[in-house]
């Protein structure tokens, strides 16, 4: 009882001088200013925790080859929202993890990682190519380049028809 009895006294004395409320005053004011501190530090935490996995999401969907831009976009869409709701993050809205899918594709890009590039002549037929012809773009460069000779002698070529064709571009 001894124990019990000189904790009171104390306790008294601290309460009597004022010293407890500044200290109980002051446990408030620090907890008041760490708290928005602390919730930051944690949602900055939790948004680089659901960014990397949208860079991983990405670049898993981005090598896939059997999926359009806008399935790919909307497979990686539904994933980054699948984990952030599996973390319980309830801040995390449609629009952000379109933002977060949309950036974390422009870092795939960035690093070189998009091996999707756009067709630059869709009429070029890969059986042309195979076939030893030269696809259609070169042999049209080719007859731009024939026209603005000099026309002189023998050479001449007549306007708007292509010069020595051979194959299957004879009937073309």
């Amino acid at each position: 009882m001894q124990i019990f009895k000189q904790i009171t006294d104390v306790f008294n004395w601290l309460e009597s001088t004022g010293i407890l409320a500044a200290l109980a005053a002051l446990i408030l004011v620090v907890i008041k200013q760490v708290q928005p501190y602390l919730k930051t530090h944690i949602k900055n935490k939790q948004l680089n925790q659901v960014t990397d996995f949208a860079l991983t999401t990405v670049t898993k969907f981005a090598t896939l080859a059997g999926l359009s831009k806008s399935d790919r976009k909307k497979a990686a869409d539904k994933d980054v929202t699948d984990f952030a709701q599996q973390l319980g993050l309830t801040w995390v809205t449609p629009e952000i993890v379109d933002s977060m899918v949309e950036m974390a594709y422009q870092q795939f890009k960035k690093l070189g990682y998009d091996n999707h590039a756009p067709v630059t002549s869709p009429e070029t037929d890969s059986s042309e190519a195979q076939d030893g012809q030269q696809p259609a773009q070169t042999v049209k460069d080719e007859s731009e380049n024939v026209s603005q000779q000099p026309q002189t002698g023998q050479n001449t070529a007549v306007a708007g028809q292509q010069p020595s064709q051979t194959g299957s571009d004879q009937n073309a």
